[in-house]
């Protein structure tokens, strides 16, 4: 037996989550296990691409999501496991287009908004819409709501050939900010914690939607089908919601550099368990600009930190038809799994050790200086960005062979073994 065969096996006896099945898409596609590499599931990719980049995407990403099932042929025509998840608000209503029967985009907001008890209100009998972009608010304990969202999801699952539907804008925070126009004061603050309201059985607002959460993720359970909310950036203190319900979770700007470092510790313990209950794991942020190097790193360093089997990462600046040579460097297997981040705590830095390297991650003000205790060879990497209608990538990898490395404040750095 190769020795990395014998430390694959006593890994997977360590750790139960690595043996644990997944449930796949309603095709039978598998999520894919990236244990041992970056796992990049980007955003919406274009429909107008080249054959070129349409065999890049298909051959270097996961997935994608929002596609017709005229784009996602050609990816799968290359990549027949080739991932899509189908889009849809989670707990809002709005006039946006969405692709409700898996080829052309409309809304069923004509249809819904005939159902007024399906639709939150205020004390004043009023709806209530988001402050930022008038997104209507439901009643996630009315019956009729949660019969029609359970059925029109699964029907456009199947209708577009996805593999799941990410529910986006789907945290109990987002209320105190958004539920306000016109406002219902049982919202504001830690309202969706604390208040109990009759339209909801006399429970509060994260109550109410745990228990919706549970019940849809069970019913798309049945069909083969991975239920995946937006849980955005896991920083509100006060949100005890529990977000490992459903079989996965959409991390939106997670671990972001701009966390003070208390936010950053909150945020990165929900990921870890999420990976350690096995869930599917998508982690997304952005950039302002692609050369953006310090934090690309940052963040691909946080992902490889918190890296399970089906936990996949995605970062970009003008779209997501972009490829960065750092998500083609190749680790290895982690060689421990934390429930917490405070097991990876390690000489004032947080650090993850790789079969081929490991990672260093510093959240802090401050500037942390690391004695490695070995020769490593630090990675540095330029270029990357967008894909050109030839698909040829751009950047490079480069080595830097060090003993001792100064962690700057929130920044991160990946070595591998010399």
């Amino acid at each position: 037996m190769t020795l990395p065969r014998l430390f694959s096996i006593l890994l997977a006896a360590a750790v139960p989550w690595l043996v644990i099945g997944v449930r796949t898409g309603a095709s039978g596609r598998v999520f894919p296990d990236v244990f041992t590499r970056v796992g990049v599931l980007t955003d919406q990719l274009p429909n107008a691409m080249t054959d070129a980049q349409v065999r890049f995407a298909a051959t270097h990403f996961v997935g994608s999501q929002k596609l017709t099932p005229d784009t996602s042929g050609r990816l799968r025509a290359v990549n027949p496991d080739f991932i899509v998840l189908h889009y849809r608000l989670a707990m809002w209503q709005s006039a946006v287009n969405y692709l409700a029967d898996g080829r052309t985009w409309s809304n069923d907001l004509p249809f819904v908004t005939q159902h007024e008890d399906w639709f939150w209100h205020n004390p004043a009998g009023q709806r209530v819409t988001s402050e930022q972009d008038g997104k209507l608010l439901m009643n996630v304990a009315n019956a009729g709501f949660r019969a029609y969202w359970r059925d029109s999801i699964a029907e456009q699952v199947t209708a577009g050939d996805y593999d799941g539907v990410f529910l986006d804008s789907a945290s109990p925070a987002l209320l105190q900010h958004e539920a306000r126009t016109p406002p219902d004061p049982r919202l504001g603050g830690t309202g969706a914690r604390v208040n109990r309201m009759p339209e909801l059985g006399n429970r509060t607002w994260i109550e109410a939607w745990q228990d919706w959460i549970a019940d849809l993720d069970a019913s798309l359970a049945a069909k083969g089908i991975a239920l995946i909310p937006n849980v955005g950036s896991l920083i509100t203190t006060w949100d005890n919601t529990d977000y490992s319900l459903t079989a996965g979770a959409f991390s939106e700007t997670f671990l972001d550099p701009s966390f003070v470092e208390s936010d950053w510790h909150d945020a990165i313990n929900h990921i870890l368990d999420f990976v350690r209950k096995n869930r599917i794991v998508i982690l997304q942020n952005y950039l302002s600009k692609p050369d953006d190097v310090a934090r690309r790193k940052y963040l691909l360093a946080n992902y490889l930190l918190v890296k399970g089997p089906r936990t996949y990462v995605s970062y970009f600046a003008a779209g997501p038809l972009e490829w960065y040579p750092e998500w083609d460097i190749q680790l290895g297997q982690p060689v421990s799994a934390a429930a917490t981040i405070d097991e990876l705590a390690r000489d004032g830095v947080y650090r993850r050790d790789f079969t081929a390297g490991a990672v260093l991650v510093n959240p802090s003000p401050r500037t942390v200086h690391v004695q490695l205790g070995r020769v490593f060879r630090q990675v540095e990497f330029s270029g990357g960005g967008a894909l050109g209608a030839d698909a040829a990538p751009t950047g490079r990898l480069a080595y830097k062979r060090t003993r001792t490395i100064d962690l700057a404040p929130a920044s991160a750095e990946i070595l591998l073994h010399d």
